[in-house]
């Protein structure tokens, strides 16, 4: 998958226009201000993945539904293979790699912390469920109080409808896989 700015662009102007709703109506839901939402949309601001979420929350869609370019048949790619999403002063990278698909309903990402840094992650509306295999050091996420140590070679579900934080803790940075999965 190809994520760019033109990406967000197109596809945020695309379901806005679909859903017949102005940028007044569109920052109501998302709770984005409408010169920031002009901006993503002609393509003058990249989006932070705080604002992608607000944003894909407010319009009850995946998040890289606003991300993803059409996907082909079979083709090898990199865990890293696009310009990463970055947050915490690019201590937390994000690379998409599955786009959400009505047909499978889930997507996909691999993401990269550095020790020591702490990503906080939305809580998703819905019933929605994450799944974090970590393939390098240890992350320490905590769920609405509650916090998990998962080593190198472990994973960790849950419902994501709380506030949820990711930390990495060791002299390492880790790696993990993190799947999305939208049940109906």
């Amino acid at each position: 998958m190809e994520q760019s700015i033109e990406a967000v662009s197109e596809n945020l102007r695309t379901v806005r226009e679909s859903r017949g709703l102005s940028l007044d109506q569109l920052a109501e839901l998302t709770g984005v201000s409408k010169s920031m939402l002009r901006q993503i949309e002609t393509g003058k601001s990249s989006p932070t993945i705080s604002t992608i979420w607000k944003i894909a929350n407010g319009l009850h869609l995946s998040f890289t539904a606003l991300l993803r370019k059409p996907t082909v048949q079979a083709e090898v790619k990199s865990f890293k293979g696009v310009q990463p999403l970055t947050a915490e002063g690019e201590k937390y990278r994000l690379y998409p790699l599955i786009s959400f698909d009505p047909h499978q309903s889930f997507e996909t990402y691999y993401f990269e912390i550095d020790p020591g840094a702490i990503f906080t992650g939305e809580p998703h509306k819905g019933n929605i469920y994450e799944y974090v295999f970590v393939i390098k050091g240890t992350l320490q996420i905590t769920i609405d109080g509650k916090s998990f140590m998962i080593e190198e070679n472990e994973f960790l579900q849950f419902k994501a409808d709380h506030p949820h934080k990711y930390m990495c803790v060791g002299k390492k940075m880790a790696s993990a896989i993190m799947q999305v999965s939208y049940l109906s």
